[in-house]
């Protein structure tokens, strides 16, 4: 299977499912992660342009560690809209990726960029494969149901999981992808006193809590019409 990943930022794949794609990739299932927007704006003093240049780099550090493919619009951090300019960079993602199962963020989650992302893969979905779709560079990909899956929210604030995955066994090279986001990790300690490691490591037992396993992601999967599901594709 194609299995896609959409975030808005560089890290959120990592700290939100990356446990359940090393299942996937250790299955030898094709993995795409794609960063929706370049992370340019999250340091305080390095400028965006360089800011964003270190984010690729670290992204495509993390996905290589499972041979994942990187997706990189570099789009601009904190700048992400449910417009027609983003609606077609979206299209052209699931395009690219060709997906059978995607993982992007809860309707509900804390940051505007996320929220948006949610939407945009919402709304893009049903014209991945529709060959007129105006201002495309990538022509349409399969018709089949693709199903869409949401993450957690950080801190699991307002999510109940309807699915979990058990990543015990991968929850060692989580850690790992996210490590290689130096940038971000620095950023979040320094401006939010926020230990990301810590939290990933404490969402993901309390999340194995209720799975009956040491540590486990959870989604819920999206309920829409066309997008039935006889049989579980989670690993």
């Amino acid at each position: 299977m194609n299995i896609l990943s959409v975030a808005a930022h560089p890290d959120d794949t990592e700290i939100l499912c990356a446990g359940t794609l090393i299942r996937y990739a250790r299955e030898g299932h094709r993995v795409t992660i794609a960063a929706f927007t370049n992370g340019s704006m999250g340091d305080l003093v390095i400028k965006p342009e360089e800011m964003g240049a270190i984010r690729k780099k670290e992204a495509q550090a993390a996905a290589d560690l499972i041979g994942a493919k990187l997706i990189w619009p570099a789009v601009a951090d904190e700048q992400v809209f449910p417009d027609q300019q983003h609606r077609a960079i979206m299209v052209d993602i699931l395009r690219e990726a060709d997906p059978d199962i995607i993982f992007t963020h809860s309707p509900n989650d804390y940051h505007p960029d996320h929220r948006y992302v949610s939407q945009l893969v919402f709304d893009a979905y049903s014209q991945k494969g529709l060959p007129f779709i105006p201002h495309q560079s990538l022509p349409p990909c399969r018709l089949d149901n693709a199903q869409i899956y949401y993450m957690d929210n950080v801190c699991g604030i307002r999510f109940m999981p309807s699915e979990y995955v058990d990543i015990s066994d991968t929850f060692e090279l989580k850690k790992q992808m996210l490590c290689c986001h130096k940038s971000q990790l620095k950023d979040m300690k320094d401006e939010a006193n926020t230990d990301v490691l810590e939290l990933i490591e404490t969402q993901a037992r309390f999340r194995g809590l209720a799975a009956g396993c040491k540590y486990a992601e959870g989604f819920n999967r999206l309920e829409a019409y066309q997008r039935g599901l006889t049989k579980r594709v989670l690993p």
